[in-house]
């Protein structure tokens, strides 16, 4: 199952003008005990689960919680049959 979580338009502060991001929730089946992903393909990942979530706002200031609340978010609608 894959879900588009929506796509977001930022300026960072290195000057490099406008970036685009497409996040995706999707569920994985099979051995995870090594993971692999095509490393092209993407910029960064990590494997969460609900109950740890609060990684995402590890260093992070009040307000700054896009990506941790964006996840919950589709977690939540997940488990809810959304």
């Amino acid at each position: 199952m894959r879900r588009s979580l929506g796509t977001s338009t930022w300026t960072g502060d290195d000057g490099a003008g406008p970036r685009h991001e497409a996040d995706y929730l999707v569920e994985v089946e099979g051995d995870l005990s090594s993971p692999a992903l095509e490393w092209s393909k993407h910029s960064a990942y990590d494997w969460f689960t609900l109950g740890g979530l609060d990684r995402l706002k590890e260093n992070r200031a009040p307000g700054e919680f896009l990506i941790h609340d964006l996840i919950a978010r589709a977690l939540r609608d997940h488990r809810a049959g959304r």
